[in-house]
């Protein structure tokens, strides 16, 4: 896929690509946590207050108790809520429960409504700071379009009409401007989600500048050390095996004095490019330096590093980079690290070995 179709962001906010989508909210998913738990704890205490408020304005009343019941319920959901968030592990598990959670808040406020014969004006204020309390959750968009959206329609279906002394131009003028409230913000909503996923995609370059060889787009040789740590820490303490494959292209120098530096580039690129082609999503395939190419492979032993490296080195034979009859070889040392050895020995023995395929008339393998 092309790099700028894959980090492409659709209308509303999102990668167009459904895995990258995922990669960028499994990142996001602890501050997603924790911002939907302290946000429904910060709604169940604003809830709080105001059952406070009722019961000194409306004490003894029948209509106390039905709306003290329905905001006890959202305090505990809210209460729920906080402690639930912190720890789901998947996100769309969180979407679940914030999608819920809107859901709550719009069923809360209309149940409240139902025992009110009569509205004011502070009813409109309460359905606009709801709706934008529904855009403060980080919910996925559609879902909280659904609610807010659902919530507003069933509004001016029914609780509206309470009003005492509106006009019908009032109502429409309220109509209008919580139509504008609504696209105000899911354009905000969208605009900052795309922010969000602008900064995750040049992150994302900053790492891949840090730890990729720019001619050939194979790992660097830094990236390459420090698996090699990572592997050796593992194989020490659970047993698990590895090997190293050290590579080049023999007569190099003979290329680049021949056709030029831009052929030799064109030369690493397309080895580059076999080999990836042949070998696992987790081996780590780097760049050593120069025409010199290193590959680590997890769980494998030396026979089977050895098997790869005959298979490598018939394909890079077969497929001539140059395309004439100049023929490209490549020579290939192979080892398996051993429970004596430390980073440097391991190292220098695979560098050895390549050394000797290549006094030993190239085009071979030393293992």
């Amino acid at each position: 896929m092309d790099r700028e179709e894959r980090y492409s962001i659709s209308l509303l906010g999102e990668f167009t690509d459904k895995s990258l989508e995922g990669e960028f909210l499994a990142e996001n998913l602890d501050a997603a946590k924790r911002s939907t738990a302290y946000i429904a704890l910060v709604f169940g205490v604003v809830l709080g207050f105001f059952l406070v408020n009722s019961a000194l304005t409306e004490w003894g009343t029948e209509r106390l108790v039905r709306i003290t019941c329905i905001r006890l319920v959202f305090i505990i959901v809210s209460a729920l809520v906080f402690l639930i968030a912190r720890r789901i592990t998947k996100h769309q598990h969180l979407v679940y429960v914030i999608t819920f959670y809107q859901a709550m808040m719009a069923v809360t406020y209309m149940l409240t409504l139902k025992y009110y014969e009569s509205l004011n004006y502070f009813s409109i204020l309460a359905l606009l700071v709801i709706t934008m309390a529904m855009y403060l959750l980080p919910n996925r968009i559609t879902p909280t379009q659904l609610v807010s959206v659902a919530f507003n329609i069933l509004f001016f279906m029914d609780p509206v009409r309470k009003m005492a002394g509106m006009q019908a131009h009032e109502l429409y003028k309220i109509i209008a401007y919580q139509a504008i409230l609504l696209i105000y913000c899911n354009i905000n909503y969208c605009w900052t989600e795309a922010t969000k996923r602008k900064k995750f995609r040049a992150n994302r370059e900053l790492v891949e500048l840090s730890i990729k060889d720019p001619l050939t787009g194979v790992y660097n040789r830094k990236k390459f050390d420090d698996t090699v740590d990572q592997w050796i820490c593992l194989s020490r303490r659970y047993g698990y095996p590895f090997s190293l494959i050290l590579f080049d292209i023999d007569n190099f120098k003979a290329v680049n004095d021949t056709y030029g530096h831009i052929v030799g580039d064109r030369v690493l690129k397309e080895v580059a490019v076999l080999i990836k082609q042949s070998i696992r999503e987790t081996d780590v395939f780097a760049r050593w330096g120069g025409d010199e190419f290193a590959i680590l492979l997890p769980q494998t032993d030396l026979p089977q590093a050895r098997s790869l490296a005959e298979r490598l080195k018939e394909q890079i034979a077969e497929n001539n980079p140059l395309r004439n009859p100049t023929e490209i070889t490549c020579s290939f040392g192979v080892t398996q690290f051993e429970d004596t050895d430390t980073k440097y020995s391991l190292l220098s023995r695979v560098d050895d070995l390549l050394l000797a395929a290549k006094t030993g008339g190239k085009n071979r393998i030393v293992s």
